[in-house]
């Protein structure tokens, strides 16, 4: 039976013997004095040794005996072995263990990342420049389709971050010393003091790029709620349609793919503000672009679907009728209001005014009027349009009515215009009256 005590290495608790205890002290304050090892670096030496106490089977919590610590100094070294001058120690060890390096580890490199640091990993991996591997990581998604990404992020879940001194040693293959860890802690060090102007740009522009994704994500959630509520008014108007059924998937599709768009767009704004991503966020993020990818393939698949139903139903609920004429002798011209229309000329001195209308379910009727004004006649259109939220639910069809004017070539027809010749405009017969615009004029 042996006494033990609690110790933390690297804010990691233990249970250590007394006597593993004592031995462990004495090493490091011997590397503490011998290798005049900064506290930056002895953190670094403390992790390290967790690593290898890991590697024996001896976890958080867990008790560490005496034979622990002596298989810990056997592998990192005696500060003994060193010299005291920092410089001439890191370059002995660097000499002498040149031809026996430890095999490298595929691990991220976060220090170096841009977004996950996959690509810093690889290229540390394989001694290259990052920049051919971003490279690579951006022209591969056009040549494989997208499969390209797919890899990244599951080389981004599965590869560990290096985020301890020995992590970045092992994933540049190497050697984790006690030299090599103080090396790595006064570079880091030295790296944080030189690049602290580089930070507050680095902090400037990740706050910006996070501010600018945070206010489209705003814009995307004002636009879905504007416009479902914009949907749900269009598509009650198809009340009675077999197209009504397909419009209401387009707007499932849609308002699906806009929540996910919302997701994404606030998890990747989160991840932008705070600079790191965990694995929840990755998987809400591959979530969101595959609901959004499947939606709007859904959405094209209705949008058709219902455009064929609409435009099908649209041929049988055509009516035509007669417009009841007041006088029309002396008329010399024809002015079309709030509607559309084409002309035929005829040779026959009778005037005929033919209206067509598109019989909704969901709209009443259009009642079209015929009256004189002068030498002028007036074909106007009086549509009892339902009323929406956002509009007036005849205007979403451009009007539901059209006149068809069969006329002898001696009256003017115009859209509350001056009346112009076609002859001399060019403008062909049977051409559509526009009601929206004022300068489409026929003689």
């Amino acid at each position: 039976m042996k006494e033990i005590t609690r110790i933390h290495l690297a804010k990691t608790p233990f249970s250590a013997e007394i006597d593993a205890k004592k031995s462990l002290e004495k090493y490091l304050n011997s590397i503490q004095k011998n290798m005049h090892a900064e506290p930056e670096a002895m953190r670094e030496i403390e992790a390290r040794m967790v690593e290898l106490l890991a590697e024996r089977g001896v976890s958080k919590d867990g008790v560490i005996s005496h034979d622990d610590v002596l298989a810990v100094q056997k592998q990192m070294g005696e500060p003994r072995d060193f010299s005291d001058d920092a410089s001439e120690a890191i370059d002995d060890i660097e000499d002498k263990d040149i031809d026996d390096k430890p095999a490298k580890q595929l691990m991220r490199d976060p220090d170096n990342a841009i977004i996950g640091g996959v690509c810093a990993g690889v290229a540390a991996y394989f001694n290259i420049n990052p920049l051919w591997v971003r490279l690579i990581a951006i022209i591969s998604p056009f040549m494989t389709f997208g499969t390209a990404v797919l890899v990244y992020v599951v080389m981004w879940l599965s590869m560990p971050p290096a985020r301890t001194a020995s992590d970045k040693l092992r994933m540049r293959g190497e050697p984790v010393t006690l030299a090599s860890l103080k090396k790595a802690a006064v570079d880091e060090a030295s790296a944080m003091t030189d690049g602290g102007g580089a930070t507050v740009v680095a902090k400037i522009f990740r706050y910006s790029a996070g501010a600018l994704i945070f206010l489209m994500t705003l814009a995307v959630l004002f636009g879905l709620i504007v416009g479902g509520a914009f949907g749900v008014s269009l598509v009650n108007l198809l009340d009675g349609l077999n197209a009504q059924m397909w419009a209401w998937g387009l707007w499932f599709s849609l308002a699906i793919g806009g929540i996910a768009a919302v997701v994404l767009g606030m998890v990747l704004a989160r991840s932008v503000f705070t600079w790191t991503m965990n694995r929840v966020s990755m998987i809400a993020m591959i979530t969101a672009t595959i609901v959004i990818s499947m939606s709007m393939a859904g959405a094209g698949v209705f949008g058709m679907q219902t455009g064929s139903e609409f435009s099908y139903e649209t041929q049988h609920l055509t009516r035509k009728m007669d417009v009841r004429m007041p006088d029309t002798n002396s008329v010399k011209s024809i002015v079309i209001e709030g509607a559309m229309g084409s002309v035929v000329r005829t040779d026959s001195d009778k005037l005929r005014v033919e209206a067509s209308y598109l019989n909704l379910p969901s709209v009443k009727k259009p009642t079209i009027k015929a009256r004189r004004d002068g030498d002028r006649l007036i074909l106007s259109v009086d549509e009892e349009c339902p009323r929406t939220m956002f509009f007036g639910g005849c205007r979403v069809f451009s009007t539901l009515a059209n006149f068809k004017i069969y006329a002898p070539a001696s009256i003017n027809v115009n859209v509350n215009g001056p009346a112009r010749s076609y002859y001399e405009e060019g403008i062909p017969e049977n051409t559509h009256i526009d009601a929206e615009s004022t300068k489409t004029i026929f003689e």
